[in-house]
């Protein structure tokens, strides 16, 4: 199975805070990323949960950036009722009578004087109630299943263009073998010919250059990278198949040899022909690597 990392679910639920419903709407989404991160965004009275979405996120999308919000409808909907700070008020008013003292100030202190001062209200934030918490985690624990339906259905559409590029890469490389042979078959023949010509040389200059048509010959053999490359692109098709999730960083480092690979077959043999179908293996798997990317 292939998961991609993108994804989106929203819901809108009520959840009961003292004698009243407060409605609110709680979004999930996903997005690719190298390693997993989350950014949540909460109103003051569920912020404290922010550390235990976090585990259930990373627990189950393992990977990417995710971004949980959660927006109340209804604003100021955890406040609860407004209460005179007596405390506060006893503070200004003996400020007051201090200042009137000291100044020797006449005068009144009215209901108007004493509202006009800061902070003489406070407002208090309701608890979220165990049932509330429960039906939010709940609704989160559904947003993150849909989430994963989502992320399926998309990996499996890159599941299929990544087969659909293996295949045309097994295609050039099938080329290339043929090509390869066809080369270093006429580059042999070359060699053994020139080498009936210098066994009828006893010198010391023929010697050393039996010895360098050796390397040459040694030089554009590219028959061990041929087998690694298919042996790398046999492990690409066997790890699209396997159940393991987590499996983009794996397929990145196959491709990664695949690449080195290839560019070693480049650097070895400068025929013409294996060179342009070398490009197009390049070119496909520059395409495998942009859709990994999104793979989880």
């Amino acid at each position: 199975m292939v998961r991609s990392m993108t994804g989106f679910a929203t819901k809108s639920i009520t959840v009961p805070v003292q004698d009243t419903q407060v409605s609110m709407v709680i979004a999930l989404k996903s997005l690719n990323s190298r390693f997993f991160d989350a950014t949540c965004k909460l109103p003051y009275p569920i912020s404290n949960l922010e550390t235990e979405f976090v585990q259930l996120f990373k627990s189950q999308l393992l990977r990417g950036y995710v971004s949980f919000t959660i927006h109340l409808t209804t604003a100021n909907a955890f406040k609860s009722k407004v209460e005179p700070s007596l405390p506060t008020i006893a503070g200004y008013m003996h400020a007051l009578d201090e200042i009137k003292k000291h100044f020797a100030i006449e005068g009144s202190i009215s209901i108007a004087n004493v509202l006009q001062l800061p902070s003489v209200f406070s407002v208090q934030e309701e608890e979220l109630s165990t049932q509330a918490k429960e039906l939010i985690f709940t609704t989160t624990q559904h947003l993150i299943e849909q989430l994963i339906v989502m992320q399926t259905k998309e990996g499996s559409v890159l599941k299929h263009d990544l087969l659909a590029r293996i295949a045309v890469i097994e295609q050039e490389l099938t080329i290339i073998e043929k090509a390869y042979l066809e080369m270093i078959a006429l580059q042999k023949k070359k060699v053994d010919n020139a080498m009936q010509e210098l066994e009828m040389d006893d010198s010391k200059f023929a010697e050393t250059h039996k010895s360098a048509l050796y390397v040459m010959l040694d030089k554009i053999d590219i028959h061990e990278e041929i087998v690694r490359f298919k042996n790398h692109l046999n492990n690409l098709s066997l790890e699209l198949e396997t159940p393991r999730i987590e499996k983009g960083k794996r397929i990145d480092f196959i491709l990664q040899e695949l690449g080195r690979e290839i560019n070693t077959i480049t650097a070895k043999c400068s025929d013409s022909s294996i060179g342009t179908h070398a490009i197009n293996v390049k070119v496909e798997l520059e395409k495998a690597r942009e859709q990994n990317q999104n793979i989880v």
